[in-house]
């Protein structure tokens, strides 16, 4: 009467470990997505922040080589193409304040904003990421 049993005890401990094991694989599997997922997010909002960074330098650089504010807004504010980062839609504006100081002396400060979306779906994509630095810069006219 014994062999039965524990035949029965044994055919309900294997499924309970077949259970087990599979609710282990499938909880390694979505784990295993989820960082997939995060991974990709950090390098698109990466990729974003460094599309950013480029214009600003960009934009620093041609204000040092005589530039305008009012050149970089009307060539820049809409869209910049950076071939770099392909899949941004990059964005600077700049604006302009001149402050006299003792003895007459002009300080202009020039504000530059830059930002940068991934494009596609807008912020319901699961990829949409979104940057945005500022710089100011002291420059004498």
């Amino acid at each position: 009467m014994s062999r039965p049993a524990e035949r029965g005890v044994a055919l309900i401990a294997a499924i309970f470990l077949v259970v087990i094991i599979g609710a282990g694989v499938v909880l390694l599997s979505v784990l295993s997505v989820r960082n997939s997922q995060q991974t990709t997010q950090n390098l698109l909002q990466i990729r974003a922040q460094l599309s950013v960074d480029a214009v600003l330098e960009f934009a620093v650089q041609s204000l040092v080589e005589g530039v305008s504010c009012v050149s970089l807004n009307d060539d820049y504010e809409d869209s910049i193409n950076i071939e770099g980062y392909p899949g941004f839609d990059t964005r600077l504006t700049c604006e302009q304040r001149d402050y006299i100081g003792p003895p007459t002396r002009t300080t202009s400060i020039r504000t530059l904003v830059a930002d940068s979306e991934s494009q596609g779906g807008g912020s319901a994509d699961p990829d949409y990421v979104w940057a945005q630095s500022v710089a100011a810069i002291e420059l004498e006219p």
